[in-house]
């Protein structure tokens, strides 16, 4: 579809917005708030269908790796954490392509594994597209 992005440009590194994330893991959400999140998740598995493997388990799967994926990304091993705290960074901000100073990114990338496959009918695109080629036209056969 025409919408569909082939790069996603990421933020220029910001010194403000890296002193804004400093102290965020201290930041509790507010009970109505994890209610609220809670309640969404649990629309969003019921939306999942019981087929053998796009199903909700395999859904949260997939989030659980691309969560720890992301923590692989966003704290490296090979940066000299002992150098001023705007070096690393920016350091950080340039090897994970922006990853590290922007929390919405992370989000969703996590919020997408979450999602990527609800409502999926468990056919192979391959035999969607023979029994629905009205659909296969509107996604061009991809």
């Amino acid at each position: 579809v025409d919408e569909v992005a082939e790069i996603i440009s990421l933020p220029k590194f910001n010194p403000q917005a890296i002193e804004n994330l400093e102290g965020a893991d201290a930041i509790q959400l507010d009970e109505a708030v994890v209610l609220q999140l809670k309640d969404y998740i649990t629309t969003i598995a019921h939306m999942y269908r019981q087929n053998p493997f796009h199903n909700f388990e395999h859904a949260s799967h997939v989030t659980l790796s691309a969560n720890k994926l992301l923590n692989r990304i966003v704290i490296p091993e090979n940066v000299d954490y002992e150098r001023e705290s705007n070096a690393i960074a920016s350091d950080l901000h340039d090897y994970t392509y922006g990853i590290t100073s922007d929390p919405l990114t992370q989000f969703a990338v996590v919020f997408s594994a979450l999602v990527h496959d609800v409502d999926h009918t468990g056919v192979p695109n391959g035999q969607l597209a023979k029994e629905n080629p009205d659909m296969a036209i509107v996604y061009r056969n991809q």
